[in-house]
């Protein structure tokens, strides 16, 4: 009777049915797997890109804050020491939260990440096309240093791998980056200070212009302008390929400085000597004039800079210079270069640039000069076979008030040459007896030069040399903030409301009140004139604030910024 069992057995077992089940049963097991398989490893990858473009923003950052490296510990937070070191830096643009500093490149899909770096002498940076020679500065090996390599590591926490065991995996990221410098697009850099009365007045504590600072019992603002030029200055590179720096040939940072009112051109001035007169106690300026090329006027009128007549005076004081250093690694600047001796570097023999004042403020005409000055260098090393970019930077404390009672209306007349001579506001566009009483006679009588809409015809001047390629920053000192009203003498009180508004090319329109101040105020005015809202500075002293740069306040710690802006760092070779 045990045939049936066994005759059920070999019908189980030769019998088909059920086997496709079973197969798709293992292969959809081994789909899933596969699948899982392929997401995780797509998403472990993706963690690691993160982790690398952290890696590679947080080496480039601290190669920009090069040489200047701090300290790993409190990088951000240490008394006296500027958040724009290269520690600090990497820190702040990592994945990372470390040293209570959370980084800008944190992600929910890293955990417990971490950088460390370490700064050397990189023969790829030293080298040619780059040519970034090492640096000595604390936190540098003996050798200097030029580059940094940051090493970063992180968990990505898996999403099937605790089904066997493996919940999460470490990841690490390396990434080189030199030193800010070196080979960058050669510039031409007009600065235009400020030289009115009023950057005589003391500076303000939040400029950073401190008595112990410059050695000084109470700063003036002219003075702590020209120490805000001297950080920057030493922050340049004005050779090519770190080599020793000559007065011609190739360049990479050629700077000329530019002062308003024009500075008078006495007959000591030479044509050898850079016009460095203001190092006596003989500054004296001229009146704000034009020389009337073309009937009814143009859009740049020159100003008499004829030696030896009446009322003759310059804007730009040193043509552009590039011997203010001896080579790119150098660490001082060359006391005998008169450029030195305009910011009264120590050694230099000269106490720097002065504020004769006497005019009031006007400053669309040095803007026209300064632009036709960049234009003309730009076009003659063109000729010598190197393209240059034009950077202008202005300085000033605030509102632009120049009246006809402070022009020499005796200048109407014959200038030598043929052409006829007149003072601001004299024959021209409106005419202004006082910073508050200015006549408004027409619809256009704001239009450059005149008296009337001064505030505005300085930003048609900046906006017009931005549109002609030209980077303007513009750095506000104390400026105003309040919109001018009858009878107050707060702001731009020559800008009488019939002005067109002036588009936002650049940082913003005119008048408009994007920035901290009202529309229309010296505040407005001078953050309009910069080419874009990241190249407007402000010292905040006064409430005039800029939106992008709010973190530099001091005047220093601006021209550094404007220095460091037109340099980068490049990525490197890992360790080369």
């Amino acid at each position: 009777m045990e045939v049936p069992k066994i005759r059920i057995v070999q019908k189980f077992v030769k019998g088909e049915r059920g086997q496709s089940a079973a197969i798709v049963g293992v292969v959809l097991f081994a789909l899933l797997a596969l699948s899982a398989a392929g997401v995780e490893t797509g998403h472990v990858y993706y963690a690691y890109r993160l982790l690398q473009a952290s890696t590679n923003a947080a080496a480039l950052a601290a190669g920009q804050a090069m040489p200047t490296i701090g300290s790993s510990s409190g990088a951000c937070t240490a008394s006296g020491q500027s958040l724009n070191t290269a520690w600090c830096n990497l820190y702040l643009y990592s994945s990372a939260t470390q040293d209570g500093v959370t980084g800008l490149n944190t992600t929910n899909m890293l955990s417990n990440a971490s950088i460390s770096a370490s700064f050397y002498c990189s023969g790829d940076a030293s080298g040619p096309p780059i040519n970034i020679t090492c640096a000595a500065a604390t936190g540098c090996p003996s050798s200097g240093c030029n580059a940094v390599t940051a090493t970063q590591t992180a968990k990505v926490n898996l999403w099937f791998g605790g089904l066997v065991g493996v919940k999460s995996m470490n990841l690490q990221a390396m990434a080189s980056a030199s030193m800010k410098g070196g080979a960058h697009p050669p510039y031409n850099i007009a600065v235009i200070i400020d030289t009115t009365g009023s950057m005589n007045d003391p500076a303000s504590t939040s400029d950073g212009c401190t008595s112990s600072l410059l050695g000084l019992l109470a700063p003036s603002q002219i003075q702590c302008a020209v120490y805000g030029l001297e950080q920057m200055l030493l922050e340049m590179y004005p050779c090519v390929g770190s080599g020793s720096c000559t007065t011609s040939g190739q360049y990479a940072d050629a700077v000329s400085l530019f002062v308003f009112p024009a500075l008078s051109l006495s007959n000591s001035d030479s044509s050898t000597d850079f016009k460095n007169d203001y190092c006596s106690s003989g500054d004296s300026s001229v009146p704000y004039n034009f020389i009337d090329v073309t009937a009814g006027g143009s859009q740049n009128l020159a100003m008499q800079s004829t030696k030896g007549q009446t009322d003759a005076g310059t804007y730009q004081l040193i043509p552009f210079d590039t011997a203010y250093k001896a080579s790119d690694a150098a660490t001082t600047l060359a006391t005998s270069d008169y450029l030195s001796k305009a910011v009264g570097y120590s050694g230099s023999s000269c106490s720097g640039l002065s504020a004769p004042g006497g005019q009031g403020t006007y400053y669309a005409q040095v803007i026209y000069a300064a632009q036709a000055a960049l234009v003309a260098q730009q076009s003659a090393s063109t000729k010598l076979g190197y393209a240059t970019q034009n950077v202008m930077i202005l300085l000033s404390d605030g509102d632009s008030y120049a009246s006809n009672s402070l022009a020499n209306t005796s200048l109407g007349g014959n200038n030598g040459s043929g052409n006829q001579i007149v003072a601001l506001s004299g024959t021209l566009n409106g005419t202004c007896t006082s910073r508050t009483s200015c006549t408004n006679s027409g619809a256009s009588v704001y239009a450059y030069p005149s008296a009337i809409g001064q505030c505005w015809q300085a930003v048609q001047a900046a906006e017009t040399a931005s549109s002609a390629g030209t980077k303007v920053f513009t750095v506000a000192m104390g400026s105003e903030t309040a919109a001018p009203s009858a009878g107050s003498s707060a702001s731009c009180q020559t800008d009488k409301g019939s002005e067109t508004t002036l588009s936002a090319s650049g940082a913003e329109s005119y008048p408009s009140s994007a920035y901290a101040g009202s529309a229309g105020s010296a505040c407005n005015a001078i953050g309009a004139m910069a080419t874009s809202e990241s190249t407007f500075y402000s010292d905040a002293s006064s409430g005039c604030t800029s939106s992008q740069n709010s973190e530099y306040t001091t005047i220093g710690g601006i021209f550094k910024a404007v220095g460091n802006s037109l340099t980068y760092s490049r990525l490197l070779p890992t360790n080369q």
